[in-house]
């Protein structure tokens, strides 16, 4: 009897520990021991069976829809995406490039499947992937900005893109590519929110050391900077229309809501002009494209 119910007892254990290594770890063909390792993967096929999460209330989650035979989930703030991943509660999570670029480079058990759109990874279109500076009804704001942004070439972008990925890294860069110098006397205020926490777009800087980084206003937010693409970009445009600029920090979902109140002129937080934004507010031109990738452990 006592060596039946050790046998039952090792056969609990054993059937624990195959629970255990089950999930996106598994292959499909027939053989659970066999790990999948996701670095190795292409396309979105080879998530099949992961948990895969994205933020709520952007088009990544929309984007997510298009991984087929995963375990899909949203988090409210991209922070938390991050946190997910490196507890294991997540396999990956959708982001852009860049952002993948930046996290990867602060986390060295962080990698990122190079997807590209409409080929090997999402379905997306120049609305969804590409970043916009969001505006109230009819400001008269958005042909300025338009004009503005028509004087940085695609080169400019790129190039600035890269600059800012290695500043939000902790490395050194002497001049941005997109820059120009502050009017001697300002014409008004340019009040734009963002989250300052969605490195390399935007993200808080804690003591204003980094090049270009700008003081976060409002109540609270004393001695705060922000810094990243949106934020130089937003420097750009306010110094070419000769006005001041402020930097408001906000939740994701509040950027909308304190544009249509009037608490800032702009939105400035890497946000895609998509068709459901369009039908609240104003977008300028996209001042910048990139692919949607799957951020992963390695």
């Amino acid at each position: 009897m006592r060596r039946t119910r050790n046998l039952i007892a090792l056969l609990m254990a054993a059937v624990m520990c195959l629970c255990l290594f089950a999930g996106c770890g598994s292959s499909n063909n027939g053989n659970d021991s066999e790990a999948v390792d996701l670095t190795k993967a292409t396309s979105l096929a080879d998530l099949a069976g992961c948990k895969i999460a994205a933020q709520a209330g952007t088009f990544h989650a929309d984007a997510l829809t298009q991984i087929k035979n995963v375990q899909s989930s949203t988090y409210p703030e991209f922070a938390d995406l991050l946190t997910a991943l490196k507890s294991g509660a997540i396999d990956g999570y959708v982001a852009e490039e860049p952002t993948a670029f930046s996290v990867c480079q602060s986390n060295d058990n962080l990698t990122y499947i190079p997807l590209k759109n409409n080929d090997t990874g999402f379905t997306a279109t120049a609305a969804d992937v590409g970043i916009a500076v969001g505006l109230k009804k009819g400001s008269e704001l958005r042909a300025q900005i338009n004009e503005v942004l028509a004087t940085i070439t695609d080169e400019q972008r790129a190039e600035l893109m890269e600059q800012i990925v290695t500043l939000a890294s902790g490395g050194e860069v002497s001049e941005f590519a997109v820059s120009c110098p502050a009017p001697e006397t300002t014409n008004g205020v340019l009040r734009v929110g963002m989250e300052c926490a969605y490195e390399p777009y935007n993200w808080t800087d804690m003591d204003g050391t980094s090049l270009g980084a700008v003081p976060i206003s409002g109540e609270g937010k004393e001695g705060l900077y922000a810094n990243g693409y949106d934020v130089q970009i937003a420097q750009y445009i306010a110094n070419k229309l000769g006005m001041k600029l402020e930097i408001y920090s906000f939740e994701w979902d509040s950027l909308i809501p304190a544009l249509e109140s009037g608490a800032i002129d702009a939105i400035a937080a890497g946000m895609s002009p998509t068709a459901e934004r369009a039908q609240q507010i104003d977008f300028s031109d996209t001042y910048y494209e990139s692919n949607l990738v799957v951020i992963i452990r390695k």
